[in-house]
């Protein structure tokens, strides 16, 4: 005689054996956002699916739910599929949550950012597109523009020594500041003027000008600002965004290691396509010179901010998925 329990039991493993031979290809499945444009240095990536971090390399592609961590002296390029770009600095770690794309729809990115510098740049407006960025203080709306961000000990330095923000309780894991870099109010390039919206304990600070900031000190605690950062705050962030950029444009050269992915890594630093005026009430992100996007640009943008960025030209550069030049 049979044993009906026996039966149950056969039938209830297989199909917990096929729904798990089902799930296990949708699982793995890896939604792709970009690529890395360029590598300097010692870069990791690490998800659910790897054993342990793996290195990056140029043209790797980037999923979601991958943590990317920089070494020291270390910097990262991602191309988002809409040529938007993060820009990770130093000993940072940051990592894409949710990015969705739609040529004739928009683009939405969700990312979050727990140590280090980051910079994001907007790609063409093309429908509507946001993107949101969490730090252990806060959050970050974004739309259409450049911006940098600091998480950790040296968000704090810097923030304190600006004179709006001065002595204040932060954290030096969660401190977090904020900086508009543009595109300005009369910015050509089908670019969106930059807008920003700091939040942290129910607060939000709006950034719409560039070189406006914003100081989060710790979780908690309400957004300081907005205040105009300083021309040496600024050179600060910079030094941590691109630390071995930095350095070498002071002493007038360019690391060999930066040389071959010149081309794609420039974007990270450089608001294109402005009008050659200073008269917006945000200024535009071209030197007092009127040169956008030049390497010898080290002039201000009439609001006192300097521009001192590496970029390979004056002209418009696109690029295409895989970090090539391309035309626009």
């Amino acid at each position: 005689m049979r044993n009906p329990g026996r039966t149950v039991t056969s039938l209830t493993i297989a199909s917990l054996l096929a729904s798990t031979l089902m799930a296990t290809p949708v699982a793995a499945q890896r939604v792709e956002v970009g690529n890395a444009a360029s590598v300097v240095g010692n870069v990791t990536l690490d998800n659910d699916q790897l054993r342990r971090p793996i290195d990056v390399e140029r043209r790797q592609r980037i999923a979601w739910g991958d943590l990317i961590e920089t070494g020291r002296n270390s910097q990262l390029q991602i191309l988002l599929l809409d040529r938007s770009t993060f820009g990770i600095g130093a000993r940072s770690e940051v990592r894409i949550d949710e990015y969705v794309y739609d040529p004739n729809e928009g683009r939405s990115v969700l990312a979050s950012f727990f140590k280090g510098a980051l910079r994001f740049f907007s790609g063409a407006d093309e429908g509507e597109n946001s993107a949101e960025v969490t730090t252990p203080a806060g959050r970050i709306g974004i739309r259409g523009t450049a911006i940098d961000m600091l998480v950790g000990g040296e968000a704090e330095d810097i923030a304190e020594d600006e004179d709006f923000v001065g002595s204040v309780r932060s954290d030096d894991d969660e401190a977090t500041l904020v900086i508009l870099r543009g595109p300005g109010a009369n910015t050509l390039s089908g670019l969106t003027p930059g807008l920003a919206e700091v939040t942290g304990a129910g607060v939000t600070v709006v950034l719409d000008e560039p070189g406006l900031a914003a100081y989060i000190p710790r979780e908690g605690a309400a957004p300081i600002g907005p205040f105009r950062i300083s021309n040496a705050g600024l050179a600060k962030v910079q030094d941590e965004m691109a630390p071995r950029w930095a350095r070498s444009f002071r002493d007038g050269g360019i690391p060999d290691e930066v040389v071959a992915g010149a081309a794609a890594a420039a974007v990270i630093g450089i608001i294109l396509g402005t009008r050659r005026n200073n008269n917006d009430r945000g200024g535009d992100a071209t030197g007092g010179n009127g040169a956008t996007g030049s390497v010898a640009n080290t002039g201000s943008n009439g609001n006192g901010i300097n521009l001192s960025v590496p970029a390979p030209s004056p002209n418009e550069v696109c690029y295409d998925a895989n970090g090539g030049v391309t035309d626009c």
